[in-house]
């Protein structure tokens, strides 16, 4: 416990110096003579995608991370799931299975999949929206660097995004530019990485970009329940890409591009709270389940300069089949008492994606953006879970076209659905240059979003739904120039996340078969500066979230009718710390990332835990209240178990996480050397809504290190990564089923991962 305090309170005196400092740093700043115009910046100028336009990182009035393809080499950042600890806000957890679930600022999707509903960060490749929170899984391949936009994007990302944006990247082909590069590394776990990248030009208005890359290792977890072990946490993909430019005049260009992706491991490991087994690393479960993923993305990027405007068409194609399984009990027989597997999980999506933006060249009096969106998607889900006493009674895994009489006696659930998403959305956004100095911008958008679905359980016939919600969302905001180096801003925004169907209520309860659209009203106040002469770069914001109908997990009196309830209101607020300093005349790189979170129910509202109406139903069986499961008395007395939430604070809000860095360039006579050390520490924070003891997720930090050598004359370089040095198997991530047994599982954080990592260019 003191060794905690002492981390807090060493972060929080650095974030009150840096905050302290700014005054004095910038009166120091505008008592020396101006630099040179012809000077280099010694911080990078890193331009992102703000409202459609590009725009530098350091003059967009909003909270904005650039993760640059640098960094992601330095930290062995290979998914999204990764970025954890360099962007502030972000987390990025599994779930049940090999899902991911997102949130920025605590807000994000508390369900393990989307299906019937809509995530709450935004992700975008390129530009093009991305509908399933499942594409996540796929690794980042050739990028040029990755945006997070946190809080809601109503506007020019206004899908799905009260939390936030992800949107990645990749680098393009480049005109009339021949190279290429090779990359191998290896490591322990055997892993093993290589990749391929040419750039061709054909003549000087067309280039292809063709990348190839493939990764695998061992599983960072065993499974002791199954006879001569089994890993978990494995890796097994390829991925690529083929990229062409054609740029016919100096006006126009076409970009195309179309990236494939293919994952065969075995499941995820997530370790029971109970699990009779000291060691992390090893998990007590008796059934090998497997995740596999198909996904192919093809985008088409139009961009045309008129004199006076520039007009982007953005279309997109995606096609996702997905398939695990996983042990849904996280036991073995003789512990649970029997068994519960999840012996397909399959999910296909076929999505077609539309956007066109018009907006103003920039320099003039008002700059504008026009445009509209259009997406549809086409996905259908089947899954089969089985549960038995019966150690010898095997799971078998059933195709989807099984007739119900050859369905076998130990089925608990299986459900087939079929979901179309149409969404559509014209928005408008401008910014007003009332001086030199300040600027009032305003924006709006106009939201449909219409689910149609036809869905059937084991238990209840299969029955359509429909579920249609308009919605109008957008920002206000000032921008103020205090200085040519430093920049304050307020935003007033409106962020939406769509309604759904809960495909699994038919028959339930409590549950609606609807899911009440959710609302955010947020307000943020920030300022970004660059001083010393422009060797120290530092972001300070502030916000404060109210939430209408947030979106959680319910879970209902009668098992697997559960789904997706709405909270009436909630309230979110915290503060955001980032800073880069170069300093010992640019050799030496400082740097840190801090967020402080905290939130509240502010009203009485009751949810049913999954855990505690488990317990009640037990309860009633034994004294006799209730003569056997699934009785009219089970039931109720399931559903008396609910508890008032209210004053509890929401999911994934750590009261402090933070990340420090130092990278130190050094020269030898051959080549230069890059070292980087840096510290992530992430504090406690609820996982559910509540706020039990099985629901605290502890504090935990990280140690990762990073050296790299490039000769003065070469094409190579060569360097080595060390993720977790410290080899700590801390919780990074915690899940209660709600679905399946209710069961209390951890994530670890994966153990120390040292790779060798050579590279030559041509």
């Amino acid at each position: 416990m003191q060794e905690l305090h002492f981390k807090k309170s060493v972060l929080t005196s650095i974030i009150i110096s840096l905050l302290y400092a700014v005054p004095n740093v910038h009166a120091v700043a505008n008592d020396q003579p101006l630099a040179e115009e012809e000077a280099a910046e010694d911080i990078e100028t890193i331009m992102i995608t703000i409202d459609q336009r590009q725009v530098s990182l350091q003059d967009a009035p909003v909270a904005v991370t650039a993760v640059s393809s640098e960094l992601m080499e330095q930290a062995n950042i290979t998914d999204a799931t990764g970025l954890n600890g360099y962007v502030p806000g972000l987390q990025i957890n599994k779930s049940g299975g090999s899902e991911r679930m997102v949130s920025i600022r605590g807000v994000g999707s508390q369900t393990p999949e989307n299906f019937f509903s809509n995530p709450g960060v935004s992700f975008h490749m390129d530009g093009a929206y991305i509908t399933n929170n499942i594409a996540l899984n796929m690794g980042f391949l050739d990028v040029e660097h990755v945006e997070v936009l946190r809080g809601p994007q109503g506007t020019a990302f206004g899908a799905a995004s009260t939390g936030g944006t992800l949107n990645v990247i990749s680098k393009r082909p480049v005109l009339e530019e021949f190279s290429g590069n090779v990359t191998a590394s290896v490591g322990n776990y055997d892993y093993l990485q290589g990749k391929v990248s040419v750039n061709l030009p054909v003549g000087s208005t067309l280039a292809f970009r063709g990348v190839f890359q493939t990764t695998s290792h061992d599983g960072y977890a065993t499974s002791n329940g199954i006879e001569g072990g089994y890993d978990l946490d494995d890796a097994d993909n390829d991925n690529m890409r083929l990229s062409a430019l054609w740029q016919p005049t100096d006006d126009v260009s076409i970009l195309f591009i179309a990236q494939h992706y293919e994952d065969y491991h075995n499941a995820a490991a997530l370790k029971a709270i109970d699990d009779p087994n000291p060691d992390p690393r090893v998990v007590t479960q008796d059934f090998p389940g497997k995740f596999n993923m198909k996904m192919d993305i093809d985008n088409v990027i139009v961009t045309w300069d008129l004199d006076w405007a520039t007009l982007k068409s953005t279309t997109s194609y995606q096609n996702m089949e997905h398939d695990q399984s996983f042990d849904s009990d996280r036991s073995v027989v003789a512990l649970f008492g029997g068994y519960d597997h999840v012996a397909t999980w399959a999910t296909s999506a076929e999505t077609v994606m539309q956007e066109i933006s018009l907006s103003s060249t920039p320099g003039g009096k008002f700059d504008w953006v026009i445009g509209g969106f259009y997406l549809n998607s086409d996905s259908n889900q089947y899954i089969n879970e089985y549960a038995g006493t019966d150690a010898s009674d095997p799971t078998p895994v059933l195709p989807k076209n099984t007739p119900a009489e050859a369905v076998p006696g130990n089925i608990s659930y299986a459900e087939n659905s079929l979901l179309e998403r149409t969404s559509w959305a014209p928005f408008f956004q401008g910014t007003y240059h009332i001086s030199d100095d300040l600027n009032v911008i305003a924006g709006i958008r106009y939201n449909d979003d219409k689910f149609e679905s036809l869905s059937s359980t084991y238990f209840a016939p299969m029955s359509p739904g429909s579920f249609d919600t308009q919605e109008v969302t957008g920002k206000l905001g000032v921008q103020y120039d205090i200085s040519e180096d430093h920049m304050a801003y307020f935003t007033w925004s409106k962020g939406y996340k769509a309604g759904g169907i809960n495909g699994g209520a038919a028959n339930a309860m409590v549950v609606s078969t609807e899911i009440q659209p959710e609302k955010v009203m947020a307000y943020e106040l920030g300022s970004k500066s660059q001083l010393l002469d422009k060797k120290l770069q530092l972001n300070v914001s502030a916000f404060y979230y109210q939430y209408d109908d947030m979106q959680y997990i319910q879970e209902d009196p009668i098992p697997y009718s559960g789904g997706l309830g709405n909270i009436p209101e909630a309230n979110i607020w915290g503060a955001e710390f980032e800073a880069l300093w170069t300093t010992m005349d640019d050799n030496l790189v400082l740097g840190l990332n801090a967020t402080l979170l905290d939130g509240e129910y502010p009203v009485e509202y009751y949810a049913l835990d999954r855990r505690e109406a488990d317990a009640a139903g037990a309860a009633a069986l034994a004294d006799g209240t209730a003569p056997y499961p699934w009785s009219y008395e089970w039931f109720l007395a399931r559903g008396s178990a609910t508890v008032d939430v209210g004053s509890n604070t929401p999911p994934n809000l750590a009261d402090l996480s933070a990340g420090l860095h130092a990278t130190y360039f050094y020269e030898l006579s051959s080549g230069l050397i890059t070292a980087r050390a840096e510290y992530i520490y992430k504090g406690d924070y609820q996982a559910r809504i509540f706020n039990t003891d099985v629901d605290l997720v502890d504090s935990y930090d990280q140690v990762n290190l990073f050296v790299k050598y490039e000769p003065f004359e070469g094409n190579w370089s060569a360097w080595v990564t060390v993720t977790n040095l410290t080899d700590d198997a801390n919780t990074i991530g915690r899940f209660v089923d709600p679905y399946g047994s209710g069961v209390v599982s951890d994530e670890f954080l994966a153990p120390r991962q040292v790779i060798a990592n050579f590279s030559y260019s041509f």
